[in-house]
């Protein structure tokens, strides 16, 4: 076993030296955050943990090591910083009072996750969780060490973009992934090329997994949303499904076979964004076609499974002759070949008419037989009729004994039939509490939830306030529920803009569901970019309900015009002078 104390904390490799690390450069010296864990920290006394790789609204992730298997692994820890802190030098977080009960659900949600994730560990193309514990008044996940790069670098690496025949190849492994995490009831969120890792066996594999409240905006937590590749539901309350995970990995295709980001699905008016194939006259319609369905903005009209986007990405080109269909999906074949493919259709048309005509032939000779073997066969006796009727006709007993037969023969078909069993289920409490994420997959297949979505002050947004049936109350199975579900509160405090970087305030504002227009203000005492100035102070209420718009003032730098009225009255001193000398 590697002590731990000769491995670098800041890639976990053997370092039996003093200095900075000759492989990251990463020292015992560089300062780290301290509401973070230090390097060095034990957990589970098991794992190592080293310097902090990233950090957002649910928690942090840092480089580790296992003890136990003496291998490189990557932990996160639950932290949501609006929630909770640390103090320097603790373990142990602290969870501020008044967000007690939201920690506990969401770190809940945090632990359900990646046990979820736990159990599909055996995927190759997805980052592998090996553990969850609880320790420090938070949890932990303990994941897999990707070898290997983002796909972000990958493709500046790759010039920016990649051919459809590269693409087809390394990308169905990852989709039909994506397909089964979707079946185990896990939606992403978060899918991006920040996200997807490519290895060094050139397999890709998709990290970045998070619970619902740190990919969507005006929630307790800072979310995490990538731009270009986020839903727009995302940006609203609108549900995520399947279909937000579909616009993310199309999004992600759009960047690889054009090379450009996509347009922000909230800047995206109509069709302001161009087909791949426009940008890269490369790629094949049907992709390109297969790509702007699965990133419509509307949900309803989006393409809604990976699956359905997979049939459509590689769904078979038909042919067209000379050229004519060139650049709409159509495959260009030479004029002999064409010739080749019209005769192989007219040779088989041949063969059905022949088919066809056969099919008739024994139609008509088998209704002619039926004809002349019905006639053979009639009665030339008259009187048979009534000796077939006499025949007939029963007596008291056997009718009895018949009548007896059928009822019994009734009676045990309508024992054998299945007898309906109307299942029940109790009605649980969803306003203790829950998201309405977490509440639909509780309730799947045993109850139907039908959300409104309404601002409240007293819940925080995603959480359900309201139920049209009572909890503890015994229905059938699916009976249907009205919910009421928070936007989050109508009026919140405007943020804080002095000193902030105006891409980041916008950020800040869209997370907390208020409306902005953006102005540019000539000022060169403020970094250019930097926010000078809104329409209302920092703390200053916003009506986020009836969508009150705050205008951000950014600073643009110039370069000052000469003042005239100087120029002026300096000219007329020289002329003064000039005569004061005559």
């Amino acid at each position: 076993m590697v002590n731990g104390y000769s491995l670098c904390m800041g890639c976990m490799n053997e370092k039996n030296y003093d200095g900075p690390c000759k492989l990251c450069g990463y020292s015992d010296s560089d300062p780290c955050v301290p509401t973070y864990l230090t390097p060095r920290t034990v957990l589970n006394d098991r794992y190592i943990v080293g310097r902090m790789l990233s950090y957002n609204g649910e928690g942090a992730v840092y480089i580790g090591y296992d003890t136990g298997t003496s291998s490189k692994i990557t932990i996160k820890e639950f932290m949501p910083d609006t929630l909770c802190t640390r103090e320097k030098g603790e373990n142990a977080v602290m969870v501020n009072a008044n967000n007690a009960p939201l920690y506990k659900t969401y770190m809940s949600e945090f632990a359900d996750l990646n046990h979820s994730l736990m159990k599909l560990r055996g995927m190759a193309h997805i980052q592998g969780v090996l553990d969850v514990f609880y320790a420090n008044r938070t949890c932990y996940a303990v994941m897999e060490f990707i070898s290997g790069i983002s796909l972000k670098t990958y493709l500046a690496n790759a010039s920016g973009g990649l051919m459809w025949e590269q693409v087809k190849e390394l990308f169905p492994p990852i989709l039909t992934t994506i397909s089964l995490i979707h079946a185990a009831g896990i939606i992403h969120r978060g899918i991006s090329p920040q996200t997807i890792f490519v290895t060094d066996k050139m397999e890709l594999k998709l990290s970045g997994f998070a619970i619902s409240a740190a990919r969507t905006t005006n929630t307790e937590i800072a979310c995490e949303i990538y731009s270009g590749y986020a839903a727009p539901e995302q940006y609203t309350n609108d549900i995520n499904g399947t279909w937000t995970d579909v616009y993310g990995i199309s999004a992600v295709l759009y960047k690889v076979l054009t090379g450009a980001t996509p347009t922000e699905a909230i800047a995206r008016k109509g069709g302001t964004m161009p087909e791949p194939m426009l940008v890269n006259r490369n790629v094949p319609a049907n992709v390109s076609r297969a790509i702007m369905s699965g990133m419509k903005l509307s949900t309803e009209t989006r393409i809604r499974t990976i699956t359905e986007l997979v049939d459509k990405l590689f769904a078979p080109p038909h042919y067209s002759v000379g050229g004519a269909e060139h650049g709409r999906g159509g495959i260009v074949v030479s004029e002999k070949e064409a010739r080749r493919i019209r005769k192989q259709k007219q040779e088989r048309m041949k063969f059905l008419a022949v088919l066809a005509c056969a099919g008739a032939v024994l139609i008509v000779f088998a209704l002619a037989f039926a004809l002349t073997l019905s006639g053979t066969c009639a009665p030339d006796n008259p009187s048979s009729d009534s000796g077939s009727s006499s025949q007939s006709v029963s007596t008291p007993q056997s009718s009895s004994h018949n009548s007896t037969q059928s009822s019994s023969q009734s009676s045990l078909e309508s024992s054998s039939e299945p007898q309906t069993v109307v299942d029940k289920v109790i009605v649980p409490d969803f306003t203790d509490n829950y998201r309405y994420e977490n509440a639909v997959s509780m309730a799947q297949d045993r109850l139907t939830l039908v959300p409104t979505y309404e601002y409240n002050n007293n819940y925080a947004a995603g959480l359900i306030f309201e139920q049209s049936i009572a909890p503890d109350t015994e229905v059938p199975k699916g009976t249907e529920i009205k919910v009421k579900v928070s936007k989050g509160s109508s009026i919140v405090p405007l943020p804080e803009y002095l000193m902030q970087n105006g891409e980041d305030y916008i950020a800040e504002l869209t997370r907390l569901n208020i409306k902005y227009s953006v102005q540019p203000e000539k000022n060169n005492e403020f970094m250019e970019g930097y926010v000078v100035r809104c329409s209302k102070e920092a703390g200053d209420p916003v009506d986020v309900e009836h969508g009150e718009t705050i205008i951000v003032y950014v600073a643009e730098h110039y370069i000052p015009e000469p003042d005239e009225s100087s120029s002026s009255g300096d000219s007329e001193d020289t002329e003064d002078n000039s005569q004061a000398e005559e």
